[in-house]
């Protein structure tokens, strides 16, 4: 195939044009100017050719000015030293280097919405100056969407970069061939390119120099090469009066057009403490840049019974000191040990420093909460403000309603293993009744000594039809992991077993199903590695949120063809 001419260039220019004259704004009475600026010449022309020129002016029919053009300004190929862009009256003046330029290169210099009006700020949407060094101007692109790998929402921050050279450290050491920006719908589109062979990535950029050479970079690959192409297409317009008058109308789609990229961030940023603070004097809190997979410790030099717990698999690690010297003292360390979830052959040793605030004071309270209510698929729980030592069964009594009275009921209590801030109460304890619970003086006692107030609360168990239930189905037998979220939040997950996951007890409402096909069955969504050539696990999700309706049993077949 041969580059195509000056004809075609002006096809794709005309393009652009038609989208900067789209912009609408709204009238608000009298004769207000909505309209851009427009081009009425250039110097050297639009489209050029054998270009050398050092600078470019480009005259509007208006005074004009520039909003953001370091940023908006888009030089495709990239050059080592981007252009400089000035205005001067209803002037445009670009200054470049053109022993920059490569020979028989088409450039295209993409401006987006940089250029307005000096009054009423009409933006002149896309507005390109197009140039070749060579004989003539290069016309074929690319198109498509770049979307998160994990949340498929579509990136409205990424760079889109064609290479030629297909080594794998090209994206890591070298320039782009072409390059542009994803708009705020995550779409793109590369124009004016040389009919050639390619890689394509996509970057989020945190360094501004168009390289993947940062660990919290994030990109997009696909390993498989694309050659731009076009095809044309031919209808015939028809004659209201007579077929003599027929005209031949030429249609020209240019090839790749919808290409799908998939962003995720490798897992090769170290992990650390993002913040450690001392809450109050006996309290801490450290938090992890990242989910803790791996082991972690926690010694504080001379208080071997310091109480350290988190959840598995942590975000969080909350720690109590016991030694009361140390909580009195403004000044400590504490030593954490942990394996790098990003490097499981690394082990990090920290040493955090805590210094005096004058604000802080320790807990001399055990505070309680009695729940007033209790779920169908849970024991009854009580929970505390410290981490409880010990507790008194016979300081605690049930009650159950028969008519109007209350008898007592047998029940048993003990801690929670999940949660030592927790109490779980063993009893038979059935909707459709109400029952009490009274709690004496020093029922529970907690890690320092304190005991609990005396309290009582009368509790409504929630029925089992205040709730719903889902079932999710599959045609296939990949190992999926369904996840149930509301406002981003997962609120239930689980793994398939025989094509098929069962959700019950789930309270009222819209929920998004996000299913995760987990490859290697650790029970997470593991993210890509582009050195390895291993793209994110495959996440996708149900089309709309699924209505759960109380005492209502659903069921969803998913069909992958139908809901990617």
């Amino acid at each position: 195939m041969k580059k195509f001419g000056f004809s075609i260039f002006v096809v794709v220019l005309a393009s652009l044009l038609v989208l900067a004259c789209a912009k609408q704004v709204a009238l608000t009475g009298g004769k207000k100017d909505v309209t851009p600026p427009e081009v009425q010449v250039a110097s050297p022309e639009n489209g050029s050719t054998n270009f050398s020129s050092k600078r470019i002016v480009v005259k509007f029919n208006e005074y004009i000015t520039l909003n953001d053009v370091s940023s908006k300004l888009i030089v495709s190929p990239p050059m080592e030293d981007k252009p400089v862009a000035v205005v001067s009256g209803k002037k445009l003046k670009i200054t470049l280097n053109p022993s920059q330029l490569k020979p028989n290169t088409t450039y295209c210099l993409n401006f987006n919405d940089a250029v307005a009006d000096i009054n009423e700020n009409n933006a002149l949407n896309s507005f390109v100056y197009a140039f070749s060094t060579g004989d003539e101007i290069d016309s074929l692109s690319f198109a498509g969407t770049v979307f998160d790998a994990f949340t498929r929402k579509p990136v409205d921050d990424a760079w889109v970069m064609l290479y030629s050279n297909f080594s794998d450290t090209a994206v890591s050491t070298t320039m782009p061939d072409y390059i542009t920006k994803v708009n705020k719908q995550g779409n793109f589109r590369i124009n004016f390119v040389a009919e050639n062979d390619y890689k394509i990535f996509a970057l989020r950029d945190n360094n501004s120099n168009f390289k993947f050479d940062l660990p919290e970079e994030s990109i997009a690959f696909i390993d498989s090469t694309f050659r731009p192409s076009v095809e044309i297409s031919y209808d015939t317009l028809k004659s209201k009066k007579d077929t003599l008058n027929d005209s031949i109308v030429t249609k020209s789609h240019f090839l790749p057009d919808d290409i799908k990229m998939l962003l995720f961030k490798e897992d090769k940023t170290p992990q650390f403490f993002k913040s450690s603070k001392r809450v109050k004097r006996n309290y801490f809190e450290f938090v992890f840049n990242f989910t803790q997979y791996e082991n972690y410790k926690f010694t504080v030099p001379g208080d071997d019974s310091a109480f350290v717990w988190a959840k598995e698999n942590p975000d969080t690690v909350f720690l109590w000191l016991k030694d009361t010297a140390l909580i009195a003292s403004d000044t400590l360390k504490i030593y954490a040990e942990y394996v790098d979830p990003a490097f499981p052959d690394s082990v990090h040793n920290d040493t955090l420093k805590f210094r005096k605030q004058d604000k802080l004071f320790a807990d001399t309270v055990l505070t309680m909460k009695l729940s007033k209510e209790k779920r169908p698929d849970a024991d009854y729980c009580i929970s505390f403000s410290l981490p409880i030592e010990s507790f008194d069964t016979s300081l605690l009594k049930l009650y159950g309603a028969v008519d109007t009275l209350f008898e007592e009921m047998d029940f048993k209590v003990e801690k929670d293993s999940s949660c030592p801030l927790n109490l779980k109460v063993l009893a038979e304890i059935a909707e459709g009744r109400k029952y009490k619970i009274v709690a004496d003086s020093a029922f529970a006692t907690c890690i320092y000594g304190y005991a609990s107030m005396p309290d009582s609360v009368e509790v409504v168990p929630m029925r089992e039809t205040d709730f719903g239930a889902l079932k999710v189905m599959f045609q296939d037998d990949k190992p999926y992991l369904v996840e149930l979220l509301q406002s981003d939040k997962v609120k239930a997950r689980s793994a398939v077993a025989d094509r098929q996951v069962s959700f019950v007890y789930l309270s009222p409402g819209k929920y998004d199903i996000r299913i995760i096909n987990d490859e290697n069955g650790n029970g997470r969504w593991d993210t890509g590695d582009y050195t390895q050539h291993r793209q994110a696990e495959d996440v996708f999700y149900y089309p709309q949120p699924y209505e759960i309706r109380s005492s209502w049993e659903h069921e969803v077949t998913i069909e992958r063809e139908k809901n990617e």
